[in-house]
């Protein structure tokens, strides 16, 4: 008898999306990466002020699933019931749509950068240069949020290599543009952190180039005469319905870490930075996780296209199970040699001090951050987020009361705001499957004999 965690036929499906996929989005990690290694060569302020920023970004990339969810869903979704043209004509909807919303999150965003910094409470010096990140940001988005969308079109369709490949390249530009553009190397003229921001926005509009260069060679697209032409709307609400409650997840979980970011500089600044560190760390795992999560909501999409709704079940079984075995390393090295990982990334002994004690609180519950996100992308697959987003949300926002209460009513310090963290995890893990599994309305939907309707 084959035991749970011998090979099944499944696996080689599950891994050949997940795994490029997880290797495609850790490139925007990589971005991070690259930038904080050589905005380090400025000092901790601007390191702190990169930082900062990183969570604003992170909160408008969150957004952006407003329209790349639902897109992803749809798209998977058409794909496997047969219906290639009207997956590629929701694609252009879709990018229109999200131009859209992109010129939306710019009209919110540039005026509220300042303001935003200094209900923070960043020191003078570390909020000039979080304003001087965020603003070139701000102003490249349409690159940024297309180039996303363009990563979902080829998710939906399973074909998670090429667009790993095009990031991947991205990645190696970006790391010889850093110290020309940051440190002045070659040309005497460093631009500081405004160059970091600057060589990553010139790296996503290379890379979003390639994608469509790519999208319309496998025939995910239509002629770009096509494409340029603004279309009828008539999917948007189902792109929507899909996307906002998926967005509402993510954006709420990264402001949240602004909004802890008050708590924590009351501490100083090295916990600000050694979180700075540990997030560049547990983005190897939560990238994995979200590796596994594009795999769930293609298979899982294309599955309920075809009214396969027995493969569905036996797809979101062995992934939950794969992500488990992969994450048990990580969260054991989290908490027996959280030295070992965090000295690379910094020489501050105060810094790696509050890193230390953030893996090691976060890695007692690590697998269940693999649950949280991949029942996300089962959801997202499913077409069925609010459910999912009426529990994330409030846990999400729990974690700043939950860590005002520890560290500073009970006194924890800094390791309240990490208990905040990882027990919130935990119960959203816990929970999201719980909803899968004995939910009644995802229940229902999981007992219908034939395929959905779709838009």
């Amino acid at each position: 008898m084959q035991t749970p965690w011998a090979q099944h036929p499944l696996d080689r499906e599950i891994y050949n999306i997940a795994i490029p996929a997880f290797l495609g989005f850790l490139g925007f990690v990589l971005f991070d990466a690259i930038n904080i290694f050589w905005v380090g060569r400025l000092g901790t302020s601007a390191i702190a002020g990169v930082a900062s920023a990183a969570f604003l970004t992170w909160a408008v990339y969150a957004a952006m699933n407003a329209t790349t969810a639902g897109a992803n869903s749809l798209i998977a979704q058409l794909f496997g019931a047969g219906r290639k043209e009207e997956a590629r004509q929701l694609a252009v909807e879709a990018a229109w749509l999200s131009l859209g919303v992109c010129v939306l999150l710019m009209a919110l965003l540039l005026p509220g950068i300042g303001p935003i910094f200094r209900l923070m409470g960043l020191q003078p010096e570390t909020a000039a240069y979080a304003r001087q990140y965020l603003t070139i940001y701000a102003w490249a988005l349409p690159l940024y949020y297309l180039c996303n969308l363009a990563g979902s079109v080829f998710n939906a369709y399973g074909d998670t290599r090429t667009n790993v490949l095009i990031m991947t390249s991205s990645v190696a530009l970006n790391l010889l543009l850093d110290p020309v553009l940051i440190l002045g190397w070659l040309t005497g003229r460093p631009f500081g952190v405004p160059g970091a921001a600057a060589a990553s926005a010139l790296c996503i509009a290379c890379a979003l180039t390639l994608q469509v260069v790519f999208l319309r060679r496998r025939g995910y697209l239509p002629p770009l005469a096509e494409v340029m032409r603004i279309p009828a709307f008539t999917r948007s609400a189902s792109i929507l319905k899909i996307g906002v409650p998926a967005a509402s997840v993510n954006v709420v979980w990264s402001l949240v870490y602004p909004a802890l970011t008050v708590i924590i500089t009351r501490f100083g600044e090295a916990p600000l930075a050694g979180l700075s560190v540990c997030f560049r760390l547990e983005g190897v795992p939560y990238y994995l996780g979200i590796g596994f999560a594009t795999a769930m909501a293609t298979l899982v999409g294309q599955s309920l296209g075809r009214g396969d709704i027995p493969r569905v079940r036996q797809i979101v079984a062995r992934g939950r199970l794969i992500i488990t075995a992969l994450l048990v390393p990580v969260a054991l090295a989290f908490i027996f040699i959280p030295h070992l990982l965090v000295r690379p990334m910094t020489s501050d002994p105060e810094v790696i001090a509050n890193a230390v004690r953030y893996l090691r609180t976060v890695g007692y519950f690590e697998i269940f951050l693999g649950w949280e996100l991949l029942f996300e992308g089962v959801f997202t697959g499913l077409g069925h987020t609010r459910d999912y987003m009426l529990i994330s949300v409030p846990l999400t926002l729990a974690r700043w009361p939950a860590a005002w209460l520890l560290a500073i009513t009970l006194g924890l310090g800094t390791a309240g705001i990490w208990w905040a963290i990882t027990l919130s995890t935990f119960a959203k893990g816990v929970w999201a499957s719980w909803l899968f599994h004995k939910g009644v309305s995802t229940s229902r939907l999981l007992t219908a004999r034939a395929a959905p309707a779709l838009p």
